[in-house]
């Protein structure tokens, strides 16, 4: 028995070092949450976009990323750094980017900006450009690499009004019955490892005029798995809402590193609700649902009304943290309408 436990601190270890060093093997892209308010001005959460060594191998700082919304091209660009993390290039007002990639510089390092010269975040001059319509707007983000080989990652712009109401939910032991579990046998073709009752109840409070957004600490490499397999969920007639998905923007290894070994988790989902919440007129967080302390502890902090925290338990019991009170799925779907009262959308 000790023994085990001396190598479970050694893979941790292990684990522990290697996620400090560039790891984003895997591509993939957050959704994004695009608010416009009475003047028609548009603010959005952040573009979090990663093309990993997996599509990229060759140093990727450098490359010039083309966006396209809604299946047409628009004439805002970002660019990759050293990691292969897309970012806005600061230095010029008009918002596209003439920059080349340039092998040696991004060889050696050399090619990253200063801080002060780029961001993850558009304009509302720059978000004006993308012909964006109330509700999803697909986007695709495409890379030709030196070689001339074509590599795409896609994600979705989910544009609101500023009066819009979230309900928040965790997806790893909340929408799935177990961590770890949830994660794996979906990958293994195994999709049914969920709350019976969970697609009825969201689907329920999205039809009141709720928008779900999907909050995990799963690597953003996994962004095109995550969405697939939460699209996938049904029971009849029901199926899952659609509604952002916000992953975690580190590599996979970073990822295992924030949740099992530093143990932190809450604080990437309360910098990124902080995010969502600074987009709007008014606090648009309603409801969460998590199944960790550290949910329940981020959505306390982002000031959801206790009494619309569930704490989601492995037997699909639920417990509110205001009242203490347990519940089920069946109850919830009951009172949707009292719980979630109509919005007028």
């Amino acid at each position: 028995m000790a023994r085990l436990s001396m190598s479970a601190i050694c893979v941790f270890i292990f684990i522990g070092d290697i996620a400090k060093a560039d790891n984003n093997f895997l591509t993939g892209a957050n959704d994004i949450i695009a608010v416009v308010d009475e003047d028609g001005d548009i603010k959005a959460s952040p573009f979090n976009v990663q093309f990993g060594k997996k599509d990229i191998w060759l140093p990727r700082s450098g490359h010039v990323v083309s966006l396209e919304v809604n299946e047409k091209d628009v004439p805002v660009g970002m660019v990759l750094d050293n990691e292969g993390q897309a970012y806005f290039p600061t230095l010029k007002s008009d918002g596209s980017s003439n920059r080349q990639y340039r092998f040696w510089s991004a060889l050696l390092g050399m090619g990253n900006p200063s801080p002060k010269h780029r961001t993850n975040s558009a304009t509302s001059s720059q978000l004006s450009r993308f012909g964006l319509q109330m509700g999803p707007n697909p986007i695709l983000y495409r890379v030709t690499t030196s070689s001339g080989s074509i590599v795409t990652t896609s994600a979705v712009i989910h544009l609101m009004n500023n009066t819009a109401k979230l309900v928040v939910s965790d997806i790893d032991g909340t929408v799935t019955r177990s961590n770890i579990r949830g994660m794996i046998l979906p990958a293994l073709g195994l999709s049914d490892w969920k709350h019976n009752g969970v697609v009825e109840l969201y689907r329920k409070i999205a039809n009141q005029g709720y928008q779900i957004v999907y909050l995990t600490n799963r690597a953003i490499g996994q962004s095109d798995m995550t969405r697939e397999y939460i699209y996938s969920l049904t029971e009849t007639p029901y199926k899952m809402p659609r509604g952002p998905v916000l992953l975690q923007v580190e590599s996979l290894l970073g990822a295992f590193q924030t949740e099992v070994i530093k143990g932190q988790p809450e604080v990437n989902k309360i910098a990124a609700l902080s995010r969502v919440k600074g987009l709007f007129q008014e606090n648009p967080l309603f409801s969460g649902f998590g199944n960790k302390a550290w949910d329940i502890l981020a959505y306390k902090a982002l000031n959801i009304n206790p009494d619309m925290i569930f704490n989601v338990g492995e037997d699909s019991i639920l417990i509110s943290e205001g009242t203490g009170i347990p519940t089920n799925y069946t109850n919830l779907i009951d009172r949707v309408s009292f719980m979630y009262p109509l919005l007028d959308v």
